[in-house]
């Protein structure tokens, strides 16, 4: 053997010996189990060594030099349980670990009214709410819960806001108007819960970057993906079933798409044949599609796709109860579907200045059957919305913008003009008979708004929120300045007081302000909102997260669109609302509770009838939500509800009208009489198994758990001599199962 030989020979008969002195490398990743998320920003620690190393964005983590081959990994990551794992390191040593949350199936709402928010802005997160009893697994449907949120009667997706009309709150996604925000019934929102980031509630005093809304505004925000890797669920339950896959495209942007279909109309026409206390047989359906994509476009510029499709059907057949309206016969329909496509940028000009635009573009449609009556109504809506957003200095931040709508109408119909008052509408067959096909009838809304932030200084407990808006109703002419202001003042950081209010305005509806069957010279009503409140933040006093707000409110309604007895509108209608909101948020690990209570009065007048109780009037609702994380990822929870039953006018007698065969009710005073309250409690259970890669969960949601008959409303004789009183929902279980990968 010559030198060089013997000289290769040696060097790799030591080369184990350097390895063991440069020490071993171990590097993996940190997921969370059961999602396969990564984990930014987690400390692990290598013992007996104590080295540490930190995860990166993708959720990376390497250590070095690492002298001791049977070492121990550590985790300990606020939210997590803690991890600990021994290890055999080698020359290529990966591990990667898999951390499990310490609680699964939590619910939390957030309520948000920050220097840099709407003083009046309350927040449900779309993770937290989804749990909620009550709410079916869709967050949207959590804010039944929140103070202020009256109960709307019956088989309704109405949402009504302190004492207003239910045409007073608007629906928006991502800032953008959509015709509802629930399909029929209100047992589903219109969008995946899986692509909804979260869900703004605003009600009286809100800023104006929001308005046409004299109630309040409902708004569903998409969600920002951050998607790494495909990943998606499944579920499958009583009343819908659905799916929703995301993806990452690498260099070309991340997506998310999702697509649900009920059956509840079965289901329920299954249940309301077996009940006597039903005198409808309903068939409602619906389904839905969603999809996000999003991409940076550069360092400052993001594009976001959002893309929203809804489709709702209910179809009934009257089965004569108490031989009611002779002229009400057979089979009915009623279909409303729309969908929108928003493209939205993003343009970071600075640290200190930004701006978002964003347009949707959509159809809706409603066809509505009655008989031999019909409505249809088919719309081209095109929306714009810019705002930008500029910290001018320490003391000023300055956000304005502009809203506006525009849409292109067909509309055909053939109704009867009929007088209705008081809840009570007269027979069919006493209304003149209207026909008109309009087409390419177009509407422009436009908005302007300036909604700067001032805090004088860094530790001033004070901050203002001085605010306008200008809207302009094209098909009216009508011009409004809407002046409106907020301020803040924070004892210390635990503890603010808030008061807001100003003007608010929207838009009569087509049907008020038609030539073919309204009145074209009425003006937009309006209403000034006023709001004083605290909040306080309860950690310190009770534990993390409990949480407390109370606070009046008070609007003035005026020139509101009334209906005279020729059923031809005018703006001679007036009205008041005010109430006290109390909610409370308390957690004691594992039980969390949550209470919110109203108390109200909401009036309306007209030149024909003094001062009285609103239909939707409502003094006391109590909303209580207890629940319990049980060992094995098993949580129970309940909610119970306590709301002043509905007002009614109850007729006096009935008068006969010869020519058409019919009699006419004589009514009383308008809503003069209070009907049983609402009492509802409810019941979830929900069970989840976690795996490596994917999770499983199981949830059973009862409303009406004792089975109450809540009185909805009174349907009388065609002669009025009788009557019998309208059933709410039955016990309603929800049984269903999701998967997640």
């Amino acid at each position: 053997m010559n030198f060089c030989h013997l000289k290769y020979l040696l060097l790799f008969s030591v080369l184990p010996s350097f390895a063991w002195a440069a020490g071993y490398p171990l590097q993996g990743q940190v997921f969370i189990r059961g999602t396969r998320d990564t984990l930014e920003g987690v400390n692990l620690y290598l013992l007996p060594e104590k080295l540490k190393a930190t995860t990166d964005s993708n959720g990376r983590y390497q250590f070095q030099s690492i002298q001791n081959r049977h070492s121990k990994i550590v985790v300990n990551y606020p939210g997590f349980i803690r991890a600990e794992e021994d290890i055999e390191l080698n020359e290529t040593s990966t591990k990667n670990i898999l951390l499990d949350r310490e609680n699964t199936l939590t619910y939390e709402t957030t309520i948000e009214s920050k220097e840099n928010k709407d003083t009046v802005l309350k927040t449900l997160s779309q993770k937290t709410a989804a749990r909620m009893p009550g709410a079916g697994s869709d967050p949207i449907r959590a804010v039944q819960n929140l103070p202020g949120v009256n109960r709307s009667q019956g088989f309704t997706s109405q949402v009504i806001i302190q004492g207003s009309a239910p045409q007073d709150t608007r629906y928006t996604i991502d800032g953008h108007e959509i015709p509802l925000i629930f399909h029929f019934g209100g047992l589903s929102s219109v969008f995946n819960p899986d692509l909804t980031e979260s869900f703004d509630y605003l009600s009286a005093g809100y800023q104006s970057n929001y308005g046409r809304a004299m109630g309040g505004v409902l708004n569903l925000n998409t969600r920002e993906l951050k998607v790494k890797q495909t990943k998606g669920s499944a579920f499958v339950d009583t009343f819908n079933s659905g799916l929703e896959v995301e993806s990452s495209l690498e260099d070309q942007g991340q997506f998310a798409a999702g697509a649900r279909i009920s059956y509840v109309g079965q289901v329920l026409k299954s249940v309301l044949k077996k009940s006597d206390d039903f005198s409808l047989s309903v068939a409602p359906s619906y389904g839905d599609i969603g999809a996000i994509y999003q991409k940076p476009l550069s360092s400052r510029l993001k594009f976001k796709l959002a893309m929203l499709g809804s489709h709702d059907a209910l179809e009934f057949i009257a089965n004569n109860p108490l031989g009611g309206d002779p002229s009400l016969r057979g089979n009915f329909s009623n279909k409303i579907g729309f969908f929108r496509l928003i493209p939205e940028f993003e343009w970071t000009h600075s640290e200190r200045s930004k701006t978002k635009l964003s347009l949707a573009l959509g159809r809706d449609f409603i066809n509505t059957d009655i008989g031999d009556d019909y409505f249809n109504l088919k719309t081209i809506a095109a929306t714009f919305r810019v705002e930008n957003r500029t910290r001018l200095n320490d003391s000023w931040l300055l956000a304005y913008g502009m809203d506006h709508r525009l849409s292109w109408a067909d509309v055909s119909f053939k109704l009867p003009v009929v007088f209705s008052e008081g809840g009570i509408t007269n027979p069919l067959s006493t209304g003149d008979t209207k026909v008109a096909s309009l087409t390419n009838v177009s509407s422009n809304l436009f908005g302007f708004y300036l909604n700067p932030i001032y805090k004088p200084s860094f530790t001033s407990p004070w901050t203002f929120y001085p605010g306008a808006r200008v809207d302009y109703f094209a098909p009216i002419q009508d011009f409004m300045v809407q002046p409106r202001l907020g301020v803040r003042y924070a004892f210390n950081p635990s503890f603010a007081i808030v008061a807001a209010g100003g003007l608010y305005a929207q838009a009569p509806s087509e049907q008020q302000y038609s030539g073919s069957y309204g009145n074209p010279a009425i003006k937009s009503p309006s209403c000034w909102h006023l709001k004083l409140g605290g909040e306080k933040d309860l950690s310190e006093e009770l534990s993390k997260g409990s949480e407390a707000y109370s606070g009046i409110f008070t609007r003035w309604f005026q020139k509101l669109v009334i209906p005279n007895t020729s059923t031809v509108y005018s703006n001679l209608g007036e009205g008041k609302s005010l109430g006290w909101e109390n909610s409370l948020k308390y957690n004691l690990d594992p039980w969390d509770f949550w209470m919110s209570y109203t108390i109200s009065r909401s009036t309306r007048s007209d030149p024909s009838h003094s001062s009285y109780l609103y239909k939707y009037d409502q003094t006391h609702f109590l909303t209580l939500i207890a629940g319990v994380n049980l060992k094995r990822n098993w949580r129970i929870s309940s909610r119970f509800r306590y709301v002043t039953g509905p007002l009614d006018t109850i007729p006096t007698g009935a008068a006969g009208d010869l020519d058409h065969d019919v009699f006419i009710p004589i009514r009383g005073a308008l809503y003069n009489e209070r009907l049983n309250a609402f009492m509802m409690l409810d019941l979830r259970i929900d069970k989840r198994w976690i795996y490596d890669t994917w999770t499983l969960s199981l949830y059973l949601d009862i409303q009406n758990v004792l089975n109450r008959q809540n009185v909805e409303g009174i349907q009388y004789a065609y002669d009025y001599k009788t009557s019998e009183s309208i059933k709410g929902i039955p016990i309603l279980p929800t049984f269903g199962l999701k998967g997640e990968f």
